[in-house]
């Protein structure tokens, strides 16, 4: 009998066009670049592929637009064995597209261009609530409108779900979605910008805690690159994660593979520390590949960095 629980990822479709330089451009500067690929990407898109490379029942909900790199990242979805029945084609906007600098040091930066993504309504989301109520975990980014993330999270809610919900590109979160986030995912810059919170503040985990209760966050999970990341739970207990030593390539789907690498064991339900230290596992391979979905390892893969580790 198969328990695990089925995941849908509500987000965005983009295709990355990434540029390799030997570093970041500086405000003003022109500079040469030595690679340049185009992958199937968007935080959704990224999000999902992840969950189902780890072998959990995925499926996707999200917009593209009526042209190439639409239908390219559709037939990506179905290529990953992710359930694509439910993306919707609009033919008035274009597919996003996400344009990625990577440096040597595998550090990016990244302009997203959300075209359809920003389409998509809540009116949407009503015509597919059936989709919400047949899926077991219901997974968030920021790269749809916030409107329309505040309505399904509160409609996952109703419906008795689990949600998760990763705050990137990091904006404020409305006051009426924290009472409805089961786990929140986010790096320092979400931090600092949802929570005004620095790391490099004394007793920033305090702090933490203090507006977690004010929003009635039930987990927060912080994550810090080569740092680790941090775990503040239901109790607010704090537990602190290492990372593993691995020499980074391209740090583009970093986050995207962690929440993945996290979602799959919550679905075999496993319990968050379990989950976030394969978690960590995950986004570590991760960036020593470049490339988004492309980047993201299978779940033999992990196995076998674990064992070896």
């Amino acid at each position: 009998m198969n328990n695990k629980k089925k995941v849908l990822v509500i987000g965005s479709l983009n295709m990355d066009m990434t540029v390799k330089t030997e570093n970041l451009p500086r405000l003003g500067e022109t500079i040469f670049g030595y690679d340049y690929y185009e992958s199937c990407g968007g935080k959704g898109g990224n999000q999902a592929v992840a969950i189902a490379k780890m072998g959990i029942e995925t499926e996707m909900l999200g917009m593209v637009g009526n042209d190439f790199y639409g239908k390219k990242l559709i037939e990506n979805l179905e290529k990953n064995k992710i359930k694509s029945d439910n993306i919707i084609v609009n033919k008035n906007f274009p597919t996003g597209r996400a344009i990625i600098t990577v440096d040597s040091k595998g550090d990016n930066n990244i302009i997203v261009i959300p075209g359809s993504n920003f389409e998509i309504t809540v009116e949407n989301i009503k015509t597919k609530e059936d989709v919400i109520g047949k899926n077991d975990i219901i997974v968030l980014q920021n790269e749809i409108p916030i409107e329309t993330t505040s309505y399904i999270l509160k409609r996952a809610r109703e419906l008795g779900k689990i949600t998760v919900y990763n705050p990137a590109p990091a904006r404020e979160i409305k006051d009426e979605m924290t009472g409805n986030i089961d786990y929140l995912i986010l790096n320092e810059t979400e931090l600092e910008e949802i929570f005004k919170i620095e790391i490099t503040e004394e007793n920033y985990k305090g702090k933490i805690i203090e507006s977690k209760m004010e929003r009635n966050i039930k987990n927060i999970i912080l994550t810090l690159g080569e740092n680790g990341g941090v775990l503040i739970d239901e109790k607010n207990e704090i537990t602190e994660y290492v990372a593993y030593k691995v020499i980074a390539v391209d740090t583009t789907a970093a986050g995207d593979s962690f929440l993945g690498g996290f979602i799959s064991k919550i679905s075999e339900n496993l319990t968050v520390n379990e989950a976030i230290k394969y978690a960590t596992a995950v986004s570590a391979i991760t960036v020593t590949r470049k490339g988004a979905q492309d980047s993201i390892p299978t779940r033999e893969e992990v196995e076998k960095f674990l064992k070896n580790r």
